[in-house]
């Protein structure tokens, strides 16, 4: 399947932090997050702040395709979680559309069960959120989002 492009409104990063927000409560997580396959961070939601969540978005994505690759090698069509587990965190990764991967980091003060319960109790309402803002956008080859062609014009001059 082809990435298709995607612009986020307000709304929809609303309604995807209020369910990555429970997530995080029922989960006790640190950090939730949606990651597109290409790597991007969609969204996050965080009880604490000590992540470069954009290089993480970037390497669980990479980490992820690794594993469909080994899936590929062993005969199955793909895994649709992994989970690593550290001594201080713990990492959790589970495909929830055919574009989204959710990431989960908890301690110790959480358990795998836990964070897997709360994915699965609120993964309809991501999901629902995620279908939204990819239904609005076809793909599109010809999208050019660069705004360093903007042409600044007497009223841009005026707001300085």
């Amino acid at each position: 399947m082809a990435e298709r492009d995607l612009i986020i409104n307000e709304h929809d990063i609303y309604k995807l932090n209020l369910g990555l927000t429970k997530i995080v409560d029922a989960g006790q997580c640190d950090l939730i997050m949606v990651i597109n396959k290409s790597g991007r961070l969609i969204s996050h939601q965080a009880e604490a702040n000590a992540f470069d969540k954009v290089s993480l978005a970037a390497l669980v994505s990479g980490s992820f395709a690794s594993s469909g690759a080994i899936a590929h090698l062993i005969g199955e069509k793909e895994f649709e979680t992994l989970y690593q587990e550290g001594v201080l965190y713990h990492l959790y990764v589970a495909q929830i559309d055919a574009n989204n991967v959710l990431t989960s980091i908890f301690t110790d003060r959480s358990n795998l069960r836990r964070v897997k319960t709360a994915i699965e109790d609120h993964r309809d309402e991501i999901n629902s959120v995620l279908e939204n803002m990819y239904s609005r956008v076809v793909a599109d080859p010809f999208l050019n989002l660069d705004v360093s062609s903007y042409k600044k014009t007497d009223k841009d001059a005026d707001k300085k």
